[in-house]
């Protein structure tokens, strides 16, 4: 094979983009992940969750590292299912599960968590 040939063929592998795709999406970054039985999946220390119907499969997540926190694509079987939000883990540790249905039963929505004690607030007993 020639060097030409190495070229023709490294040149047929390009492929244009055109007006109707979205740049952005190209450069996403993708991790596969297992859903587990609360519907959720782990990404860079983050919980969020996905639809129901995705218990125990293994999904590909794309999403931009430089906004952490921000909703991720779920794919599952080479499309788009979802874009998945992150979990409020205070208020999922509140949701009853019933574990042979797969079915979550929120109890109701809650208030947000009590604040903490502030440490400034503490006078500092002399010794």
């Amino acid at each position: 094979m020639t060097p030409l040939d190495r070229w023709m063929m490294a040149a047929h592998d390009v492929h244009l983009v055109g007006p109707e795709s979205e740049l952005d999406e190209m450069f996403l970054f993708e991790q596969k992940r297992k859903v587990q039985r609360d519907r959720t999946v782990s990404l860079l220390g983050i919980v969020y969750q996905v639809d129901a119907s995705l218990v125990g499969e293994t999904v590909l997540l794309r999403f931009d590292p430089s906004r952490r926190g921000r909703p991720v694509d779920v794919y599952f079987k080479g499309r788009k299912n979802e874009q998945a939000k992150r979990v409020d883990l205070y208020q999922n540790c509140f949701v009853r599960r019933d574990h042979t249905t797969k079915a979550l039963h929120p109890d109701k929505r809650l208030e947000a968590p009590p604040p903490g004690l502030p440490l400034r607030d503490l006078k500092r007993e002399e010794e």
